[in-house]
């Protein structure tokens, strides 16, 4: 079974079918995993806020639905274990343009994906050349890069797996 990390631009991209691409993925044996603070981002802060527009309600009502189901798995990474590597993420993220307080997801996706790879393959989708290089540096530092996939959003859960 392969895991896949997805981050917000992942979900975002599908757009519409998004439900039905993970549904297939799913049935095809892939773990589909969605960082918790990605969840947060694109389902509960959406749900929460009154002025959202109706298809961000629609998405974030999806995305609850495939967790609901166990199709998609929002987890975190272990904070206390990997907290070196989620405040170098967050630095590095940051810069000019995004102060560090407005960084948010994508500082836990590098940690998430370290702590998985620990015992086994995991491909990390994202079209963020920034996150991909911090994850790729991380990983080889740590020596586990060669378990660590870095993948297209477009190209996953868009064609079948075997």
């Amino acid at each position: 079974m392969r895991r896949i990390v997805l981050d917000a631009n992942a979900v975002i991209m599908h757009g519409r079918s998004f439900s039905n691409r993970t549904r297939t993925a799913a049935r095809q044996g892939e773990r589909i995993i969605l960082p918790r603070a990605v969840k947060q981002e694109l389902v509960d802060d959406v749900l929460s806020s009154e002025d959202a527009p109706a298809n961000h309600n629609d998405s974030a009502r999806a995305i609850q639905e495939l967790i609901d189901e166990g199709i998609l798995n929002a987890q975190t990474p272990d904070f206390e274990e990997y907290s070196s590597v989620i405040d170098e993420a967050r630095q590095r993220i940051a810069d000019e343009s995004l102060p560090e307080h407005a960084v948010q997801a994508d500082q836990y996706i590098p940690a998430l994906v370290c702590e998985l790879a620990t015992d086994g393959t995991v491909c990390l989708i994202t079209a963020d050349s920034k996150l991909r290089t911090i994850v790729n540096d991380i990983t080889t530092r740590r020596g586990i890069n060669e378990r660590v996939n870095l993948e297209d959003p477009m190209t996953v859960l868009s064609v079948t797996h075997g």
